[in-house]
């Protein structure tokens, strides 16, 4: 997505660019986690006193492009502002996702001249149309590692498959893998199969699936804490202490007796229920008493 110099016929600030004289416009990224989401605060500092001047009065503004290629994700953020946040939800993003900085025309500009304008410009004066590029900043990617991917997915530490002794009618779990494995009966196994692809039962199935299995998980790690050195090889439990530590939950043999096992459960899969009843229920609206 990044611009280069020689695609515009008229002065812009761009790295490398040789249109003007002793200015710039460096833009910086930085990322935060909040739970599960993330926020990206981003930084613009202009530095040539003619389009300070305009973007304090409007004619000019501060653009920030955020796409997310695999997602399909796009937004743009229009501030005057050097520093601006955007919170986006993980379920957005994922891989990559792209940050580009621009300042541009937020109106017709005639006739705009700049005082710092190279010596091959000086005396000249442009007509640049709203939504013209003024300024470049810097491209900068992020790569999204989501955490809940290696508690949700059954591709990472669940490995869910079927009983097959007939006999049995309530789901099971194994901890002596390097996968938790969730063991349900064949016939509720057909039924999960069947649903695992729709994207929109994935909150049901968690409530009725991932949160007991991580009920049962925490319950056997607090039982064990005195000698979690049991679990520390296999990397359900690495990949768990991970997910709990990105929510400051603290897996450790001092923590484990104050460790809210339900709540927990639920908030490192985003609090499935509620989103899942609603699916059930067949609305998104809001419930109440």
């Amino acid at each position: 997505m990044q611009l280069r110099s020689k695609y515009f016929t008229y002065p812009i600030i761009v790295d490398g660019g040789d249109f003007y004289f002793d200015s710039s416009f460096e833009t910086d990224v930085e990322k935060e986690m909040v739970g599960y989401d993330i926020k990206f605060i981003m930084s613009a500092k202009l530095s040539n006193p003619k389009l300070e001047e305009m973007l304090q009065q409007g004619e000019v503004v501060i653009i920030h492009h955020i796409e997310c290629p695999q997602t399909c994700y796009r937004e743009i953020i229009k501030t005057q502002d050097n520093i601006v946040e955007k919170l986006i939800k993980d379920s957005e993003v994922n891989g990559v996702v792209q940050i580009c900085s621009f300042l541009i025309a937020n109106k017709d500009i005639e006739k705009y001249s700049n005082d710092l304008f190279s010596q091959d410009y000086r005396g000249f004066k442009f007509d640049i149309d709203s939504g013209c590029v003024m300024a470049v900043g810097n491209q900068i990617n992020f790569h999204i590692n989501k955490v809940r991917d290696d508690l949700a997915n059954t591709s990472s530490i669940f490995s869910i498959m079927p009983n097959l002794d007939p006999t049995v009618n309530s789901m099971k779990i194994d901890l002596t893998g390097d996968k938790i494995a969730i063991i349900l009966p064949e016939i509720a196994f057909g039924i999960y199969k069947s649903m695992s692809t729709a994207l929109d039962l994935q909150q049901a199935m968690y409530s009725m699936i991932i949160v007991p299995a991580l009920e049962y998980v925490f319950s056997e790690i607090k039982l064990a804490r005195n000698q979690l050195f049991i679990y520390e090889e296999q990397r359900w439990f690495r990949n768990l202490k991970k997910a709990c530590n990105k929510l400051e939950i603290s897996i450790s043999e001092e923590t484990l007796d104050n460790l809210d096992i339900l709540t927990t459960s639920q908030l490192l899969i985003d609090n499935p229920v509620i989103d899942g009843l609603k699916i059930f229920a067949g609305s998104e609206a809001d419930y109440e008493d």
